[in-house]
């Protein structure tokens, strides 16, 4: 298995470049291999809201490291098993909505990464140790340096509790989920009000300023420069809002809007 490939978002990141990720909700092999040809520097294969079993989850991985993108796996909540299962099957990284305080940020964190740093069961007979070929101290050592850890950023919750998550060691990136945000504002669907983008530039600002990657949803092409001018570095779109959006755009300049 290439394990060249772990370690380059982690790199990039430290290095602070701007990093562009596909969210994954339908899981087609095609669809990564497509992102990873299209430019895209890594893929969010989404089990939280996506409908993909861990045997499917493994051929995902397994097309986007076949075709040279980063795979992370956003699993469904902060659970040790799933979050285990996912780096165990080829999972760079991982990343887990609703977290709203430190301690459940401390969880993910120790789920991810061996001992010392947290108490990730050892098996040298995964994938992601290469079936035993690649296992040993090296790929603890390796997945320990290499593994990134993402958390979300998205309920009122979270935001009050920011800076005590800042402090916690082993997050590399605090992602806004800009809808759930907007839902638990007050605001449902409207994930543009001025209240909810003030506070995920505020957001931002605070992450990039404690050291640490800020990331974000995006919704439309134009808002890149906007939130990387702000300090966000890890941003991602929706690749059903991608596909749907090209298929709406394609159906009025022919046959006319629905």
């Amino acid at each position: 298995m290439n394990m060249v490939i772990d370690g380059a978002l982690a790199v990039a990141l430290r290095e602070q470049c701007q990093m562009l990720g596909l969210f994954a909700g339908i899981p087609s092999p095609a669809m990564i291999e497509m992102a990873a040809f299209a430019g895209f520097d890594f893929v969010v294969i989404d089990n939280e809201h996506g409908p993909a079993s861990i045997e499917t989850t493994e051929h995902l991985i397994r097309a986007a490291r076949s075709a040279g993108i980063v795979p992370i796996v956003r699993v469904s909540r902060a659970d040790p098993a799933e979050i285990l299962r996912s780096l165990d099957i080829g999972a760079s990284g991982i990343q887990v909505p609703q977290i709203n305080e430190a301690a459940q940020a401390r969880l993910v964190v120790t789920a991810a990464k061996y001992p010392p740093a947290g108490n990730r069961g050892a098996a040298f007979s995964t994938r992601a140790a290469g079936w035993g070929f690649q296992g040993g101290a090296a790929h603890l050592e390796r997945s320990n340096a290499q593994t990134l850890v993402i958390t979300h950023i998205e309920t009122v919750d979270a935001v009050r509790n920011l800076d005590e998550m800042l402090s916690v060691s082993g997050v590399d990136v605090l992602f806004i989920g800009p809808t759930d945000l907007s839902v638990s504002m007050g605001y449902p669907g409207r994930p543009d009000h001025p209240e909810v983008q003030q506070t995920i530039a505020d957001c931002i600002r605070r992450i990039t300023a404690a050291g640490k990657t800020a990331g974000l949803m995006l919704t439309a092409p134009q808002q890149w420069t906007r939130f990387v001018d702000l300090g966000a570095r890890y941003l991602t779109f929706n690749v059903a809002a991608l596909v749907g959006g090209a298929m709406r755009e394609t159906v009025a300049a022919t046959k006319g809007s629905p």
